[in-house]
């Protein structure tokens, strides 16, 4: 697949928009450090006000089991670790032996591709590496640019034409016919450094090999922790949300306020990819706009509930902390800063949904991961 120069993973980017509305919850190093620049719009939501008794009656929400996720950290783990850190620094040296490009070489290209008559910036790149073999310009199941690459010369360009698919997630260009003009640069050696004391010493805040894989072995832990928090609260939330009964449907002035709430929220994350909001919900949380806003409303009811239920709060001094997370951790310049860009309503939001699932694990049992 042609990547644009900077890349979101996809898988990231659905998980984190899977999770809207009020019952926001943060993972890993916090949903709001990938989506800052999304959430940085002028443009703010207005809260749908329901009674949530009105609209949903909870079921059981307390002494309910779980399956927890493990935090063991395998050796192979670590290696593969150690792995990225050999491929960050992996080097290319041109090879001039030859000039003829063949299978499995690792070239130096351009390539700018033409769509409707006019280059188009974001499938257009320089001075890149690639490995044959491994398609990382294909997009067209029918056309293996690698392949036309194969027999070409150094410092020839390449004329390419293929078709973007149908399904493709950047809808500007799905289904689109296009030309790609490579040139080879170069044909080169894959340099890949062996990972060794003085190789860490000189390149990380570690002196030994073995002190580098001490503090990788902790970083895992502590994802993998962070990581099982996050799968519990969302299996937690899935039964929680399976036993609640809607007596009441919303209202069509309520959804639309709510699928307004959402189009702001999602704008930037669907501009990026080139898509509609509605396109953008329907292809990650595979339901429509609507539903989606309905989804939301519910939930924002079940938390409600459960808020008073267990009687859940988030004080001054939980609050200020968070803000100064925000200016410490994301690059916030101060207190104004940030609530220019989130509303202290929504942090709020946020707190309160992490003290109410904190409140709620208490009272669950998680089955030990095998």
């Amino acid at each position: 697949m042609i990547k644009r120069k900077i890349f979101i993973a996809t898988v990231l980017l659905a998980s984190m928009c899977m999770v809207g509305g009020c019952a926001t919850s943060k993972s890993g190093e916090k949903a709001a450090e990938a989506t800052t620049e999304a959430a940085a719009t002028t443009e703010q939501t207005t809260p749908v006000e329901l009674n949530a008794s009105e609209y949903v009656k909870l079921g059981q929400y307390e002494g309910l089991t779980i399956k927890g996720s493990s935090t063991k950290v395998t050796e192979q783990e670590i290696e593969d670790k150690i792995d990225e850190l050999a491929e960050e620094y992996t080097d290319y040296k041109e090879i001039t032996s030859r000039d003829i490009v063949q299978k499995e070489d690792y070239l130096n290209i351009d390539y700018a591709t033409t769509i409707d008559g006019k280059e188009n910036e974001d499938y257009s790149d320089s001075s890149i590496d690639i490995h044959l073999g491994e398609g990382n310009l294909n997009v067209d199941d029918d056309v293996d640019i690698d392949e036309k690459l194969v027999g070409s010369k150094v410092g020839q360009e390449v004329e390419v034409e293929f078709t973007f698919p149908e399904s493709y997630e950047d809808t500007s260009v799905a289904g689109k016919k296009c030309q790609m003009t490579v040139t080879i640069n170069a044909i080169e050696k894959e340099v890949v450094p062996e990972i060794t004391d003085s190789f860490i010493k000189k390149n990380t805040d570690y002196s030994t090999l073995k002190e580098y894989k001490q503090q990788v072995r902790k970083d895992l832990i502590s994802d993998k922790k962070t990581e099982a928090q996050q799968n519990n609260e969302d299996a937690l939330w899935t039964k929680i949300m399976e036993n609640v009964t809607q007596i009441k449907e919303f209202s069509e002035d309520a959804v639309k306020q709510e699928v307004k709430n959402v189009k702001i929220e999602n704008k930037e994350m669907a501009e990026y990819f080139g898509m509609s909001v509605s396109d953008f919900i329907e292809q990650y949380n595979d339901m429509s706009i609507e539903e989606y806003a309905k989804d939301s409303l519910k939930r924002q009811c079940v938390q409600d509930l459960l808020v008073e239920a267990k009687n859940v709060t988030v004080t001054d001094e939980e609050l200020n902390k968070e803000i100064q997370y925000y200016i410490d951790e994301l690059g916030y310049k101060d207190k104004k800063d940030v609530l220019d860009t989130m509303p202290e309503e929504e942090i709020r939001s946020e707190l309160l949904y992490t003290n109410l699932m904190t409140a709620l694990l208490k009272d669950t049992k998680i089955q030990k991961a095998e």
